[in-house]
């Protein structure tokens, strides 16, 4: 469970690092895997191939839609509890298509019912 305010880690390839939270976009409080999430980037990653800054697809500061694909929070799964070690989101942008083409990590498995599916088939694995 994510609340507005949270930090989160982006774990695609767009060239973000850490991001906040700022609104969540279902009718509900907190947010669970699979939600659309508004976020402002705070840190980018520092490449040095990267010289140029028309080439970076996101900047620090920056506000986008996020999906979340991990929580931090405990998850209960038929009699099974769940629990990943950091939040995480991918950034996606028009039409609901993922900024970058790869997600660093497994996601959980409740992404898969949602209409995310594409950000579901990039990643490693699901849990």
């Amino acid at each position: 469970m994510i609340y507005v305010q949270s930090t989160a880690q982006i774990v695609d390839n767009s060239g973000g690092f850490y991001c906040l939270i700022i609104r969540i976009l279902t009718n509900s409080k907190l947010a669970r895997p699979g939600d659309t999430l508004v976020i402002s980037v705070k840190s980018i990653i520092l490449n040095k191939k990267v010289l140029f800054q028309k080439k970076r697809k996101v900047f620090k500061g920056e506000v986008r839609r996020a999906v979340l694909l991990r929580s931090g929070s405990i998850k209960k799964r038929n009699n099974i509890y769940l629990k990943s070690s950091s939040n995480a989101v991918a950034l996606i942008g028009k039409w609901d298509m993922p900024i970058g083409n790869r997600i660093l990590g497994p996601i959980m498995f409740e992404v898969r019912n949602t209409k995310y599916l594409k950000i579901a088939m990039l990643s490693e694995g699901v849990f």
